[in-house]
């Protein structure tokens, strides 16, 4: 979590390292633990379960983006295996994330890190938004020697407040985080039976709301809502004591955020006011159906090969004739309607394993971890899984606390089952058998 949410902190006030070094820091760590923490064979066996059906899909899109990397299109090799890696890497944290969660201390000790640093971060996001945008405390980071920041396009017009990063190098990063660990500590932190973990998770996610809408993003405003809703839903909203805790857990959190920061509200109010520009966010949404996608965006057949669309490739000042933003778009450029059909399905898999767990989940009566994996299923198609390295890594780390959620769901069922077994009894004997 660290090389994940602290990374822009060593690209802002460490330029003298090479920003890759900070970029692949967190592969490293994943690969570190991979080797180090082997999830139990009943762990694997519940992660291929809940992805059954949909790994025939995945063969076919590594093979594909494998087939794209010499694309006579291609205008970097070390380009294409970043783009390999941003496709596949971060599909083994899930494992290595569960198998680590077997252990009860390592999960307690887990949901407390991300409770501190959710604290932590939520608390410099305010002294930056308090902050003029052109203090030393908003720059964003250091790219090539220059310095970005704040006090640049990192404004909200209607407050003159600076668009805040906290401690990620861009805006989307923080965005990414204010949605996807606060669902995390609302569903399985306030659901665990430890109260001081309750405690702690409800500051978290108080803290994460006050701060959510200081990086003046829609979207994070709209998905942090939408999260809330669903999590209350799932867990049973008012009939259950887990409900009724994020309901207020949930009140607590957007009343922070409406007294405490009130410019930051109204910031994201006016920017929902510029309707050219939100209505045309909201039909870009419509393009993750692949036959919108496919008809609207311009690409080659082809495609220009793996990783030709990533972040990356204007720092190592690489560029193609296409200008795309959306994931869907970047799929289609980079490995054309096919592979992006292969790869759009893999997605699909995630999205049907979460809503399997959340079934599973719910069955155990495991409501608030079922919150989370209901939350996590509804974002699948609007996060960049693939060309946003924060929410990838974050996306595929929260999944990990799912699985090993639903690992103590299913134990807990079979548990459950035999204790009706040996209940029953052996059935009656038969006269004269």
């Amino acid at each position: 979590m660290a090389s994940i949410c602290l990374e822009g902190l060593g690209r802002r006030y460490l330029p003298q390292v090479p920003s890759i070094i900070f970029y692949l820091l967190k592969d490293a760590v994943l690969i570190v633990g991979f080797l180090n923490f082997k999830a139990s064979a009943s762990t694997k066996r519940i992660t291929d379960h809940l992805f059954r059906g949909f790994s025939v899909f995945w063969i076919g899109g590594f093979i594909f983006t494998l087939v794209e990397l010499p694309n006579t299109a291609t205008q970097s090799p070390v380009l294409g295996l970043i783009g390999l890696r941003a496709y596949w890497l971060w599909w083994i944290a899930p494992v290595v994330i569960a198998g680590f969660l077997e252990s009860p201390t390592n999960r307690k000790q887990a949901i407390q890190v991300l409770a501190y640093l959710t604290i932590g971060i939520s608390v410099l996001a305010a002294f930056q938004f308090v902050s003029p945008p052109d203090a030393a405390i908003n720059v964003y980071s250091v790219v090539d020697g220059e310095t970005v920041s704040a006090a640049g396009s990192g404004t909200v017009a209607a407050t003159g407040r600076a668009r805040v990063a906290s401690t990620f190098a861009f805006i989307s990063g923080f965005s990414d985080f204010t949605i996807l660990v606060p669902a995390l500590l609302l569903s399985i932190g306030l659901g665990t039976t430890d109260k001081k973990i309750r405690t702690l998770s409800l500051v978290a996610t108080g803290c994460s709301a006050a701060a959510l809408p200081m990086s003046g993003s829609r979207s994070s405003v709209v998905f942090g809502i939408g999260v809330l809703a669903i999590t209350c839903w799932s867990a049973g909203l008012f009939f259950t004591v887990i409900g009724r805790r994020i309901i207020i857990g949930g009140i607590v959190s957007l009343v922070l955020a409406s007294v405490a920061f009130p410019d930051a509200l109204g910031g994201v109010q006016a920017r929902f006011g510029e309707t050219e520009e939100t209505t045309g966010r909201f039909w870009a949404a419509l393009t993750i159906l692949p036959p919108v996608a496919i008809m609207t965006y311009d690409y080659p057949l082809a495609g220009v090969g793996t990783g030709m669309m990533q972040n990356a490739a204007g720092s190592m000042h690489i560029y193609t004739p296409y200008a795309a933003e959306a994931e869907v778009h970047r799929y289609l450029v980079e490995l054309g309607p096919a592979g992006f059909c292969l790869v759009w399905m893999t997605k699909l898999g995630i999205m049907v394993a979460l809503l399997r767990a959340h079934s599973i989940l719910k069955r155990a009566g495991r409501r608030a971890a079922a919150g989370a994996a209901l939350s996590y299923a509804a974002v699948t198609f609007f996060g960049n899984i693939t060309f946003d390295h924060i929410w990838q890594a974050l996306f595929f780390v929260g999944s990990g606390f799912i699985i090993a959620e639903t690992k103590l769901a299913l134990e807990s069922l079979a548990a459950a089952a035999r204790t009706r077994a040996q209940a029953s009894g052996p059935p009656p004997v038969a006269h004269g058998a």
